[in-house]
C-alpha cells in the first residue's frame, strides 16, 4: 500500500432529523477509499447520528468507491415491504419485529 494520498469526495446522510436526512458533501485526502471512509465516519458529528456515508471518485461520472451503512440503514434495507414503524424495541413491519442488522463498511468494486 502506498503512502501517497489522493483526493476523494465524500457524502453523508444523517438519521432523519426529524423528518428527513441532512446531507453533506466534501473532499478528503487519504491513501485509499476505505481509509477515507473510516475517517469520515469517525469524525461525523450530527445530533441525530450517521445513517449512511459514501466515498466517491471526484470525476465526471462520480462512481461510489466505498460506503458505510449504519445498523438502522442495514435493518431497513433488509426489511420486507409493508408498514414500517420504529419503536423502542426496533423496526416493525406489519406488526412483526425485523431482526436488527449490523453496520457495514463496503468496498465497492468498479
Amino acid at each position: 500500500m502506498s503512502n501517497h494520498k489522493k483526493v476523494y469526495q465524500w457524502a453523508t446522510n444523517s438519521n432523519a432529523a426529524p423528518f428527513f436526512s441532512d446531507t453533506d458533501i466534501g473532499f478528503i485526502k487519504a491513501t485509499d477509499p476505505m481509509s477515507a471512509l473510516e475517517e469520515v465516519v469517525n469524525n461525523y458529528d450530527h445530533p441525530c447520528g450517521l445513517y449512511a456515508a459514501a466515498i466517491l471518485e471526484p470525476s465526471p461520472k462520480n462512481p461510489v468507491l466505498a460506503r458505510y451503512i449504519s445498523a438502522r440503514a442495514a435493518t431497513i434495507e433488509s426489511a420486507p415491504n409493508g408498514e414500517h414503524v420504529w419503536r423502542q424495541g426496533g423496526l416493525y413491519v406489519n406488526g412483526k419485529k425485523v431482526r436488527e442488522r449490523k453496520e457495514r463498511y463496503e468496498l465497492v468494486k468498479k
